[in-house]
């Protein structure tokens, strides 16, 4: 299956939100920040996301022995002391744990490589830390409940898509090779009765990754990266991804539907 690599990092939903357009904030010895679609993640020295509990209290780790297996409290040495945003937790077992705004922090044993936020929304209460979050539309979220990884979808839970041109290369190793979405005026008539565009509202601007492409009738649709984004109307119910593939093919080059997803 052609997968159309959109993004760098693989990322869940629900990330911890610390300010829209606030400065990025001082960090102590040992944190780092690290670019991701949602914005700037906080992390440790190897660039590993830290999360934070929702069960934790002011000041008080609620992950105990058997938690920490997963989740690895972020150790504040010995000689460390509160700054800032930053306090230090004395867990259970006498060691120091580094808080942000009086939040216990941990990395994830679920992420194998900087960058990565597969921790994020875990049981419904780990989320990983934003020191600035990244502009996303109103009404669109990225949820993980498909095949195809994490992908952009309505809030409603109507997945998106990207309509995708490529050329059939044989003559090198068989497989096709992606252009850009085709034209936004590429899906006019009887295309228009199964895929309704994403649309903007009136007074939407453009940000970051996220573009507005004009339609006929006057109205926006939402594009990002470049890729104008639609809902497949005949998809049954919420997170359905029936709208995968509809290929089309004209001597080797064509086209098909394909989900919006984040891939490595």
């Amino acid at each position: 299956m052609i997968r159309l690599a959109v993004g760098l990092v693989i990322f869940l939903t629900s990330l911890l939100s610390i300010g829209a357009k606030a400065d990025a904030p001082a960090l102590v010895p040992g944190m780092t920040i690290h670019k991701t679609i949602y914005g700037d993640a906080i992390a440790d020295a190897h660039g590993m996301t830290l999360y934070t509990f929702d069960q934790d209290k002011k000041g008080k780790s609620a992950c105990g022995s058997e938690c920490a297996d997963a989740w690895i409290p972020v150790a504040a040495p010995r000689i460390a002391k509160p700054t800032g945003d930053w306090s230090i937790v004395e867990r259970e077992d006498g060691t120091s744990q580094w808080a942000f705004r009086d939040k216990p922090l941990y990395s994830f044993t679920g992420d194998q490589t900087a960058g990565e936020i597969n921790g994020d929304g875990a049981d419904g209460h780990w989320h990983a830390v934003l020191a600035q979050r990244a502009f996303i539309p109103s009404g669109v979220m990225i949820t993980s409940s498909t095949d195809f990884g994490p992908t952009w979808a309505t809030t409603d839970g109507r997945r998106l898509y990207m309509f995708i041109k490529f050329v059939y290369n044989a003559g090198t190793n068989g497989t096709a090779r992606h252009q850009k979405s085709a034209p936004p005026s590429a899906c006019t008539g009887d295309c228009t009765q199964a895929w309704k565009p994403l649309i903007a509202p009136a007074d939407a601007k453009a940000e970051g990754d996220w573009s507005l492409v004009a339609l006929d009738d006057g109205t926006k649709q939402w594009a990002w990266k470049d890729h104008p984004l639609y809902m497949y109307q005949r998809e049954e119910k919420p997170g359905d991804t029936s709208g995968e593939g509809h290929w089309t093919y004209i001597a080797n080059a064509g086209t098909h539907w394909e989900v919006a997803n984040i891939v490595q």
